[in-house]
């Protein structure tokens, strides 16, 4: 297990850290989106792959971290919310936000590393990449924003 984290609450380390990456994912998956839409294809490729690597790094260790301790439902225990309707619906939701995003974005990084040339340049797939990708970043954005009342109700309350 991870050491006491360094935001002031009952959440370890790698919690802190975890939900500091959630919340600076959205400012970065917003200037992401601006380079595709001024055409820096380039840009916005080693942007998505280089994010979506660390993204893995940092959520596997999470992930294994959750179950050396038990769970999320162990880790949130000494909550003052645990066990209520309100720690447990910001749990599922943003659980079912951030399982549902991983298999749009993994997804779209490896068909869009397929079917795009490389330098990445407009094609035959750009219109699906572009529905895809604006659906895996309101998704991103929402798992996002979804993990702050997790942290909140199940570390700092």
């Amino acid at each position: 297990m991870f050491p006491q984290g360094f935001l002031g609450t009952r959440a370890d380390f790698l919690m802190d850290v975890v939900i500091l990456a959630l919340i600076a994912v959205v400012p970065i998956v917003l200037y992401n989106w601006r380079l595709a839409r001024e055409g820096r294809y380039d840009r916005h490729k080693l942007f998505q792959v280089g994010l979506a690597l660390l993204l893995g790094l940092v959520v596997g260790l999470f992930e294994y971290n959750l179950r050396l301790q038990g769970g999320i439902f162990a880790a949130t225990r000494a909550s003052s919310f645990a066990g209520t309707v309100t720690l447990d619906f910001w749990i599922y939701f943003h659980t079912f936000f951030a399982i549902t995003t991983i298999f749009i974005w993994a997804g779209l990084i490896l068909l869009s590393l397929r079917r795009f040339p490389s330098p990445p340049r407009p094609g035959d797939f750009s219109a699906t990449h572009k529905r895809w990708g604006r659906i895996g970043m309101i998704w991103m954005l929402t798992t996002g924003v979804t993990a702050i009342p997790v942290y909140i109700y199940g570390f700092a309350l």
